[in-house]
């Protein structure tokens, strides 16, 4: 009777190995994504300073209202540059996580024949 369980056991060692090698196997190597390194927004200069002149306060002003605007494009085009990559991601992400999730399923399985495998 022991022979038998043993012969068993190897038996479910054995498929357990199989199945876990065989997926090893069949596994190929990542593909590289395009990646974009940095965002293409063009940054505005530093801010403008003030004039203690009634002209200059109205140029000064003015100034600072294109700075003001070019650093709102500014912005938005950098919330763009992030929304799309995280976009991008997305698909990767999930793929990543699911493959886990198939990992440590295969996992458990595999633990449970070495276990199921062991004289008792």
């Amino acid at each position: 009777m022991r022979a038998l369980a043993l012969g068993v056991a190897t038996a479910l060692l054995a498929v357990g190995l199989a199945l876990g090698g065989g997926a090893l196997a069949q596994t190929s190597a990542p593909v590289q994504p395009t990646i974009t390194p940095a965002p293409s927004c063009e940054k505005p200069g530093d801010p403008p300073g003030g004039s203690g002149t009634e002209l200059g306060k109205e140029a000064a002003e003015r100034r600072r209202n294109a700075w003001s605007k070019s650093m709102q494009g500014y912005m938005s085009c950098l919330k763009r540059f992030v929304e799309e990559q995280q976009a991008a991601a997305a698909p990767h992400v999930r793929a990543a996580n699911a493959a886990v999730d198939e990992f440590n399923r295969a996992i458990k399985i595999y633990n449970e024949q070495i276990d199921a495998a062991k004289p008792q």
